[in-house]
């Protein structure tokens, strides 16, 4: 630590020591984001709210556009993992930042791709600045059961879906679902195998 600041340290370590302020407490709930709530249309013409989803398992929200290639290839992925954990309580939601001019593509995009999460319509990309998106696409949240934002990731390149999947597994595993992580499971053949 360079010596200001460690000087700076002692000096506030003194002053908390002294009485004159108290020490801050910051517990690991108030350091976590919240996200905002938002309700939003899909491109079935539903109203979706984040507060109707909240207390039921962890909701994943994926940012993307028709334009994004990136977008277009981490799609399918969202999918298998919609596909394979909805039923242990994991909500997916496929937030599109299509502005109102290429919206009217989205709706086809969605059915020739065969993807049957909800897809939410934010072409001011009010749901995508809640969720501490900022500049490119594809982002991907997770949240919660309480809305607490607990894993952020920007981009897309092969192999980021086992990271995704793995933050999935691990949430549902502290809502108390019985899963077997795919991560662990192939390390573990692995080495059995070597």
């Amino acid at each position: 630590m360079p010596i200001r600041k460690l000087a700076a340290f002692a000096g506030l370590a003194a002053i908390v020591a002294s009485g004159l302020v108290a020490p801050a407490t910051v517990s690991a709930e108030e350091t976590r984001t919240k996200v905002p709530s938002f309700q939003s249309s899909t491109v079935a013409g539903d109203k979706i709210a984040l507060d109707d989803l909240l207390g039921k398992g962890p909701i994943l929200i994926d940012f993307w556009a028709t334009w994004c290639k990136p977008c277009i290839k981490e799609l399918p992925y969202v999918q298998r993992i919609a596909d394979e954990y909805a039923d242990k309580g994991l909500k997916v939601l496929a937030v599109t930042i299509d502005t109102p001019r290429s919206q009217s593509q989205v709706k086809k995009f969605v059915k020739t791709r065969g993807f049957t999460f909800d897809v939410v319509l934010d072409g001011e990309s009010d749901v995508f600045r809640k969720c501490q998106g900022k500049g490119s696409i594809p982002y991907v949240v997770i949240l919660d059961s309480e809305g607490f934002i607990r894993y952020q990731h920007t981009g897309y390149r092969p192999g980021d879906e086992k990271e995704l999947e793995h933050e999935v597994v691990k949430l549902l595993r502290e809502a108390g679902v019985e899963l077997e992580d795919p991560a662990e499971a192939a390390a573990a053949e692995a080495e059995n195998a070597g």
